[in-house]
Formats: C-alpha cells, sequence, structure tokens
C-alpha cells in the first residue's frame, strides 16, 4: 500500500508541472514589447475631455550618437484657435544640452527647435536610445468648436527641416510618427484639398443630391 508522503510528494510534483505551464502560457500569449524604429521623432498630446489645456510630448529614437536635432512642427494652418505658450526641456534626454533655442511663430503657426549638446567638447553627444527631448504646451482659445488638428512637422525657411545630425556631422532625415498627435476641437478633421478632388473625380463632379 502507498503511503502518505508519496501521494505528497507526487501531489508536488504535479503542482510544481502545472504552475510551470501556466506561465510558459502566460508568457507565449503575452504581447510582446516592440522597441521603437531607430531615428524616428515621435509626438504624442495630452489632453483632459473638455480641457483648453493640451501638453505635446516630443520623444526621438536613434541608433547612433547625435550632435544636433532640429525639430521644425506645425500646430496650425494659420487661423486654428490654438495658442503655444511655452516649451520645456527640463527632466529631458536633452536637458544637459548647451544649446537649446526655441522660437514660436503665432502667425503661421509654426515651432523651430534647435539641439546642440556642445561647443567646446565639455560635454557629450546624446547617447544612443530613445526618450523624451521636449513638452510643448497650449492652450485652446475659448468658444465655438473647431476641426481637430494633427501637429505635423513642415519645413521652416530657409533649410530647417527634421533632421538629426550624428556626431561625424553627417546628417538623417528620421521617420515621424504623429499618430497620438491629436489636439481635440471638437469636429471631425476637414479632408484635404486632394481628397476632395479625388472624390470629385469618382463622381465626375455631379451633385449627390437625387434629382
Amino acid at each position: 500500500m502507498m503511503s502518505k508522503s508519496f501521494f505528497a510528494r507526487e501531489g508536488f510534483a504535479l503542482a510544481t508541472i502545472l504552475a510551470a505551464m501556466f506561465m510558459f502560457s502566460c508568457f507565449a500569449t503575452a504581447p510582446k514589447y516592440r522597441p521603437p524604429k531607430p531615428n524616428t521623432c515621435r509626438i504624442v498630446t495630452f489632453q483632459e475631455e473638455g480641457s483648453s489645456q493640451v501638453m505635446a510630448s516630443v520623444s526621438v529614437s536613434n541608433d547612433e550618437e547625435l550632435a544636433g536635432l532640429t525639430l521644425p512642427f506645425r500646430y496650425g494652418d494659420g487661423n486654428s484657435p490654438i495658442r503655444c505658450d511655452s516649451i520645456s526641456f527640463s527632466d529631458t534626454r536633452v536637458e544637459y544640452f548647451e544649446l537649446k533655442t526655441q522660437r514660436i511663430d503665432s502667425v503661421e503657426q509654426v515651432i523651430l527647435m534647435g539641439l546642440i549638446p556642445d561647443f567646446v567638447g565639455k560635454k557629450p553627444p546624446l547617447e544612443r536610445g530613445y526618450g523624451e527631448v521636449a513638452r510643448i504646451y497650449f492652450t485652446l482659445k475659448r468658444g465655438p468648436k473647431f476641426p481637430n488638428y494633427y501637429l505635423d512637422t513642415t519645413t521652416v525657411k530657409p533649410f530647417n527641416r527634421l533632421k538629426f545630425v550624428m556626431s561625424g556631422v553627417s546628417g538623417v532625415y528620421p521617420a515621424f510618427d504623429n499618430q497620438e498627435a491629436m489636439i481635440r476641437g471638437g469636429l471631425p478633421m476637414q479632408p484635404k484639398v486632394e481628397e476632395e478632388a479625388k472624390t470629385e473625380e469618382k463622381t465626375g463632379g455631379e451633385s449627390s443630391g437625387k434629382k
């Protein structure tokens, strides 16, 4: 006849195997972490429902050390009721940079940031990695709702465009991700002129109303 200790040992072994199988199942089905693609600039906005305050977080992913960054963004069409209040570099990857220029053009609704870590060789370049480099603060004007707007990159005269400068002074034009960079004005986004033209071509320019 089998002793109780035998069943105790067998029960413990079975429990251990089941626990291991359960843990393996959890790891197998859990979503895998996908790091951001190298050489990418990403903007994510934070805006509470019904709030007139918006914060945009700008992050960069770089697979080589950087000796400079040019970050131009558009936050309106020139008539959007959006005001850019300020830009902060505190507690970001570039806080130690020697040069952190910022220009806010409230007429064109364009922002231009120029970031250089060092001029005389005392501060290191931006190391490889991913993280926040700036926070931009906006205020929406009180009044009627307006079409939602996605912050976008742009070109600022004379030759300023989204660019990373490597330590060897070679440059790269990074990818841009603004999928989560919407400023909510309360109305659907207006179709672009190109999309409207395509729609007219498909319909032959005729009115959609019944005759």
